[in-house]
Parts: structure tokens; C-alpha cells; sequence
């Protein structure tokens, strides 16, 4: 799913996250699990600035739009760092 789709999918999902959320898509991505990351940071800081807070399940479909050209190593790490991140939050 991309955010096109996404934007034309009944999700439930606010017309405020989804503008977020296809803002956040143009940007420039990057073709490794580091630039991913920072990519990831940077959405969650203006998310905050913005006082838009996502669930876990639009967390997750964030990350899955993020990770989509990603190769299923850079995918792996990625993976292995937001598991490490949820850990040390609880």
C-alpha cells in the first residue's frame, strides 16, 4: 500500500493524519535502514510539534509505507531496531 492508496481507503484515519502522512511521504527518501530512521525521527518530532499522536497501527502502517522500497535486509534491521526501541519503553 502506498499513500495514494492510502489516502483512498476508508481507514478511519483523520483528514489532518493523512495530510500529515502525504507530507511526510514526499519528502526525500533514503535507500538505507539509517536514512529510514531519520526519516522516522523527523516525522515524530513534527508529529509532536504538531500535536498529532498516532496509534500503534498507524505507527506501524507508517513504518510499512517508509520500508517499502527497502531491501529485505535493510527491512530486517529495521525491524530489529524498532523491536530494541519497544523494549526499552516498557
Amino acid at each position: 500500500m502506498n499513500i495514494d492508496d492510502l489516502m483512498q481507503a476508508n481507514t478511519g484515519i483523520s483528514p489532518e493524519k493523512l495530510a500529515f502522512l502525504k507530507a511526510f511521504a514526499n519528502l526525500p527518501t533514503g535507500s538505507n535502514s539509517a536514512a529510514m530512521m531519520r526519516q522516522l525521527m523527523h516525522c515524530q518530532q513534527e508529529a509532536k510539534q504538531q500535536n498529532i499522536q498516532f496509534s500503534t497501527d498507524e505507527q506501524n502502517l507508517l513504518i510499512q509505507l517508509l520500508t517499502a522500497n527497502l531491501s529485505s535486509a535493510e527491512k530486517a534491521r529495521v525491524n530489529q531496531v524498532l523491536a530494541l526501541l519497544n523494549m526499552q519503553q516498557r
